[in-house]
């Protein structure tokens, strides 16, 4: 195996220069035949050359040109590979620079043989003493050490796996195992199917560096678009397939954990919203993420003179929690009285037609027009997603398109309540808020009590440490992008 430092210090020019010999050699190598077949295979064509010989001739001698031709082959096949590990290599060795480089930034020494330790010259003496007798400041200079090791042995090996890789197809281009044509000596003689493998090498090298990637793919829905990019991004800037496998898992499962949640949260607490706006005393609904403004409110009327919420200027908090002068643009008759809603009761709907859309603005606030943005965003990007489902992906994987779709219309509702809330999409929110919960169950039965096993094998307990970490943030998460009061 190569050690870091022959990586560091080897010249990686030479294969270039190698790459152009061989090259130049594939030209002289034409010559060569076009002059054996003008002086030498010529002479088996002429009247004069009959018989037997001739005929054995003949063959032996378009053999012989055939190695030419092949000699050709092989030479081109040995200047790509040169020329695409020349390009690997330098980009694979500016990795491992760029990891020596951010480990001494974090505080680390490498070696010249590729070392990590603790620079603790960096430290004064009293930082030093101190960290001496702190176990756990020195447990964390150990797994940082550990940590940044690890990164550099990462990058070690995978110019190791590219040295490998060039060193089979090498082999590969000078094995003859094409019999066809003139080849008279099979297993013997150069490889006339040498281009191959420097195809194969080409294929991969565009496959790291070209942008096809990026392309979305026929039988490819648009959120699995996005999750393959996420996904094939860190594949790429890391050369580190398992890595963004683990990734994936682990931002696809918290994904998951946040909507499941959050559809939990809308189905439970809009229900027994829904009952009290459908039984006397009848309440109006408000939009959800206005709790807080209105506590906010509650708090401003209620401050102490000389309080800091004090001196919070009047228009600045109207401006976040919304305007209750503006949401009387959206008074209306309710069991035979006229009902004048506050800002987080105001249907956005009714403003804008009474009071023009300046004043809906107004009455929403920022805080509630984030969640009305927000919401036709992702609702937009949902209908986006479905149209680009076809009928054969419907069929093979029914579970995931029930998932989207009554994800967008859990959406799609939402942002109703958002913008106008009332009894009916209060209870368009509680219907598509327990379909999109149990489509996601039914998506994800799997997954269910499994957790990220395939991810624990994989890094042992520190995946198992890792994934209780992720668990938790997925129920902070699930909180975190709950819109609901």
């Amino acid at each position: 195996m190569l050690t870091y430092s022959e990586i560091m210090t080897t010249d990686l020019g030479g294969l270039a220069t190698a790459a152009d010999r061989w090259n130049e050699m594939a030209g002289e190598l034409n010559k060569v035949e076009q002059r054996y077949g003008d002086s030498v295979q010529s002479l088996t064509t002429a009247r004069t050359w009959l018989g037997e010989s001739a005929t054995a001739a003949h063959t032996n001698f378009a053999a012989t040109r055939y190695e030419y031709q092949a000699a050709q082959t092989q030479a081109k096949a040995t200047a790509t590979l040169l020329r695409n590990a020349h390009e690997q290599f330098t980009e694979l060795r500016k990795q491992l620079e760029n990891a020596r480089a951010d480990a001494v930034k974090a505080g680390m020494k490498v070696s010249e043989e590729g070392r990590v330790a603790y620079d603790y010259e960096r430290l004064t003496p009293g930082e030093r003493s101190a960290l001496h007798h702190d176990p756990d400041g020195a447990r964390s200079v150990r797994e940082a050490e550990t940590a940044w090791a690890e990164h550099l042995d990462g990058c070690v090996k995978a110019f190791d796996l590219a040295d490998q890789d060039l060193k089979k197809d090498l082999e590969a281009v000078v094995r003859d195992g094409y019999r066809g044509g003139n080849d008279e000596t099979f297993g013997t003689g150069f490889n006339g199917d040498a281009g191959r493998v420097s195809a194969a090498d080409d294929k991969a090298r565009d496959d790291r560096t070209n942008l096809a990637w990026l392309k979305m793919r026929d039988d490819e829905t648009l959120d699995d678009y996005v999750q393959r990019l996420q996904r094939d991004g860190i594949a790429k800037l890391t050369g580190n397939e398992k890595l963004a496998d683990l990734v994936d898992k682990f931002t696809k499962g918290a994904i998951t954990a946040g909507a499941f949640a959050s559809a939990l949260t809308a189905a439970g607490l809009y229900s027994y919203k829904l009952s009290k706006a459908l039984r006397p005393p009848f309440t109006h609904p408000t939009a959800p993420g206005t709790f807080l403004s209105r506590q906010f409110n509650m708090r401003l009327a209620g401050a102490a003179p000389g309080s800091l919420l004090s001196k919070v200027p009047p228009g600045l908090a109207t401006a976040i929690t919304g305007s209750d002068e503006a949401a009387m643009y959206g008074g209306f008759l309710r069991n035979g009285a006229f009902f004048m809603p506050e800002a987080a009761e105001a249907n956005l709907v009714r403003v804008a037609q009474n009071g023009g859309l300046a004043n809906a603005a107004k009455a929403a606030g920022w805080l509630r027009g984030a969640g009305v943005v927000g919401g036709v965003a992702a609702t937009a990007y949902g209908v986006a997603n479905l149209a680009t489902y076809n009928t054969d992906m419907i069929k093979a994987d029914p579970a995931k398109f029930a998932s989207d779709l009554t994800g967008t219309a859990f959406s799609a509702s939402m942002t109703a309540l958002t913008v106008a809330p009332n009894p009916v999409t209060l209870g368009l929110a509680v219907g598509t808020s327990v379909a999109y919960g149990a489509a996601l169950i039914w998506d994800n039965h799997e997954a269910i009590g499994k957790g990220l096993e395939e991810a624990g094998d994989w890094v042992g307990d520190r995946a198992s440490d890792l994934g209780n970490s992720v668990k938790d943030g997925a129920k902070k998460l699930g909180s975190a992008l709950n819109p609901f009061d």
